[in-house]
């Protein structure tokens, strides 16, 4: 017995050099591999125009028997006159609850329930839009329904009274929340009355909810010369095209009465502004100008990834380590440096901080902008950045409807169809020494407006020692 042992060891040992020789040579196969380098690659939207001119992209998809209908309009609240702005605004809860003309409220509500639908219609300041999706073998009830809501909305007068007492509820309690009255209050100082900036419909407008004032909206922000569609999932093309073709049949052009959206002027600073609200969270907004529009340059692209490592991206981001992880000042803390196609956007920062420790996190938040400049990011904390945006951006590419979406929003916005790979590229050819200059160019911690709302009896200082401080009562904040 102990001789078979014996020989089982040897044998044994034996094999050990064989098995790592053959180890180290598997390793060495895998390392000499090669692929080709990965590349995402969405398939592309086919793009028609119907008779009419309207715009279509199609984006057949057969892995489900379903079908995705958008419809998006390049006009928005903000075209509105001031006078009809609040109507606007409520205008697409009238036209999904509000029936049409040929259909009563509740029996729109019954078809989309009967019929398994998913109908969205929305208005925003710059763009309208509306949705559908459903089994597509209900192709033809979907589209004449959401087609019917749009061309023929009846906005029915008990629907228009329920809007109307929502409305006036959200305006009573308008002030119960600080993030409300902070942005509402940050709305008003940094861009007046501009209508890119209300976002509260007031009294005086509700009193003018009539579903006459609100057909006069619609039929502005949903006619023909101001839409594209985009459609994906299962569908056979000519019977489609066709079908839409119909139900734009006699549909009337565009009526006169929008405008072009009026100049926005940003308020400069330095100013601090402050609004009393009993909180024991000071919430604080501080920003200016942002001065970067989206397009192909490298401008664009340094401002994107320079935002993602200030604090767009969470615990990693210069923001929240400084003033919530380094210094126990506050549970939230972010930076966001918008953009926009037509005209620059906003820059700024907001947090939440204790109010025992207000204005030492409003002088570290400064500081933190500051240090863009100052501690430039290194080329790792950039890689980050890139690897960060580089991965995530393509969870908006996740199904056709996603695909056919973006094309649709790079057609309102005037972004070219291949926005999608020009940003990529963008992205991951911006360097440390762009983020530097970018954010050294842009970003003035000297010239910030500071929105401050919060009980200054808890403050640690008094907010004198930012400047000199405008009180705006909280019953001043129009919208």
């Amino acid at each position: 017995m102990r001789a078979l042992t014996l020989r089982a060891a040897v044998s044994l040992a034996a094999l050990v050099p064989a098995v790592a020789a053959a180890q180290q040579d598997t390793r060495a196969q895998v390392r000499s591999l090669q692929y080709p380098p990965l590349r995402f690659q969405p398939p592309s939207p086919k793009r028609l125009a119907l008779s009419n001119g309207v715009a279509l992209y199609l984006l057949a998809d057969k892995s489900l028997p379903t079908l995705s209908v958008q419809v998006r309009s390049k006009r928005g609240t903000a075209h509105l006159p001031d006078s009809l702005w609040g109507v606007g605004w409520q205008a697409d809860n009238l036209m999904r609850t509000g029936g049409t003309t040929g259909l009563a409220p509740d029996s729109v509500d019954r078809l989309i329930e009967f019929y398994a639908l998913q109908v969205n219609i929305f208005t925003d300041n710059e763009q309208s839009g509306a949705s559908v999706a459903g089994l597509a073998r209900y192709r033809d009830q979907m589209l004449d329904l959401l087609f019917d809501m749009l061309r023929n909305p009846r906005n029915d007068s008990s629907r228009v009274r329920i809007t109307s007492a929502q409305q006036q509820e959200s305006w009573r309690r308008r002030n119960d929340q600080p993030g409300s009255i902070l942005g509402r209050a940050w709305a008003q100082v940094i861009e007046g009355d501009h209508p890119l900036g209300r976002s509260l419909v007031t009294p005086d407008e509700i009193a003018g909810f009539t579903p006459a004032r609100f057909r006069w909206v619609q039929e502005r922000l949903f006619c023909p010369q101001n839409l594209v569609i985009g459609i994906s999932g299962d569908f056979e093309e000519r019977s489609l095209v066709t079908k839409l073709e119909g139900l734009f049949r006699g549909w009337p052009a565009c009526p006169a009465g929008l405008r072009q959206l009026p100049p926005l002027t940003y308020a400069q600073g330095p100013k601090v502004v402050y609004v009393e609200k009993d909180v024991n969270q000071t919430n604080i907004r501080m920003g200016h100008a942002g001065g970067i529009r989206v397009a192909n340059n490298p401008e664009y692209f340094a401002a994107q990834v320079a935002d993602f490592i200030m604090g767009g991206s969470g615990f990693t981001s210069r923001m929240l380590q400084r003033v919530r992880s380094d210094s126990g000042f506050a549970y939230s803390a972010f930076t966001q440096w918008g953009s926009d196609t037509q005209r620059e956007d906003q820059f700024f920062a907001q947090a939440q901080i204790r109010a025992e420790k207000t204005v030492a996190g409003l002088k570290l938040m400064k500081d933190v902008i500051a240090s863009m400049a100052a501690q430039p990011p290194t080329a790792t904390d950039v890689k980050l950045a890139q690897d960060n945006e580089v991965n995530s951006f393509v969870f908006q590419f996740e199904n056709s409807a996603q695909i056919v979406g973006q094309q649709l929003g790079y057609a309102l916005n005037g972004l070219p169809p291949n926005w999608f790979d020009l940003y990529l590229r963008g992205i991951q050819g911006v360097t440390a020494d762009q983020v530097k200059a970018v954010t050294a160019k842009y970003l003035h911690p000297d010239r910030l407006v500071v929105l401050v709302v919060g009980k200054s009896s808890a403050f640690d200082r008094p907010l004198s020692e930012l400047g000199e401080v405008t009180v705006l009562p909280v019953d001043a904040i129009k919208r």
